[in-house]
């Protein structure tokens, strides 16, 4: 009887899989594109010390102001293309289930800061680092803020429309604060030669590893409950 049941559960979940969470599940595959552009970069590219930038560069240079070895990415045309297609995901995605979110401000807020973050984290996929610096910097640097404060605004607005409100919330507040310390400590890190990676890093991972576990959760509980009084 476990067989059948397991497929019964598993048929359930694809029907119950639309495309606006899947938009937001695909995105911790993000980061395995990234580890695994960064095993094919030059032996001397560290996850540690150098950008996340730097993978996506043309040619072989430093990885940022300060790196004091140049950086070969082989991979630069995949990563380049995750930033468009995982950018606009997250987009499309707060813009498919704006209707599982509790109608506020809060809601308006979480859709139209994925919506922001997506377009400039797709538009550093199409302004290489080491092409078109000063475009690169414009259109990456307000990612790192509109991130946090999306994921804090669709933590709020998911509080009262699932049966795990309170463990979401309470995952996306702290992933909020991590994000958003990473992203201070990055911008006081940069230009020094280590450690700018994993700051980086720190600044931005943990939003689509969370967003994965939302769409999980929505996959899960398909039928919103009714909003709080």
């Amino acid at each position: 009887m476990a067989q059948p049941t397991l497929r019964s559960g598993l048929r359930g979940a694809a029907l119950r899989l639309r495309p606006g969470i899947a938009c937001w599940l695909v995105q911790p595959f993000y980061l395995v594109v990234e580890v695994l552009v960064a095993a094919a970069a030059s032996a001397r590219y560290s996850l540690r010390d150098d950008t996340i930038s730097a993978l996506g560069q043309v040619s072989c240079s430093p990885g940022h102001d300060g790196a004091v070895v140049p950086v070969c990415s082989s991979g630069h045309v995949v990563l380049n293309a995750a930033f468009v297609l995982f950018g606009l995901l997250r987009a499309i995605g707060a813009i498919l289930l704006r209707e599982r979110l509790d109608p506020t401000w809060w809601r308006a807020a979480a859709v139209t800061l994925w919506v922001a973050s997506g377009i400039c984290s797709a538009a550093v996929g199409l302004a290489p680092v080491d092409r078109v610096p000063s475009l690169h910097a414009w259109t990456a640097a307000p990612v790192f803020f509109l991130q946090p404060l999306a994921v804090v605004a669709t933590a709020v607005a998911l509080r009262r429309t699932t049966d795990i409100r309170r463990g979401l919330t309470a995952a996306g507040l702290a992933v909020a604060a991590a994000t958003l310390v990473g992203t201070l400590a990055f911008g006081l890190r940069i230009g020094q030669p280590t450690w700018v990676g994993a700051l980086e890093r720190l600044a931005l991972w943990p939003a689509y590893l969370w967003l994965g576990l939302v769409a999980a959760t929505l996959l899960a509980h398909p039928r919103r409950s009714s909003s709080r009084p």
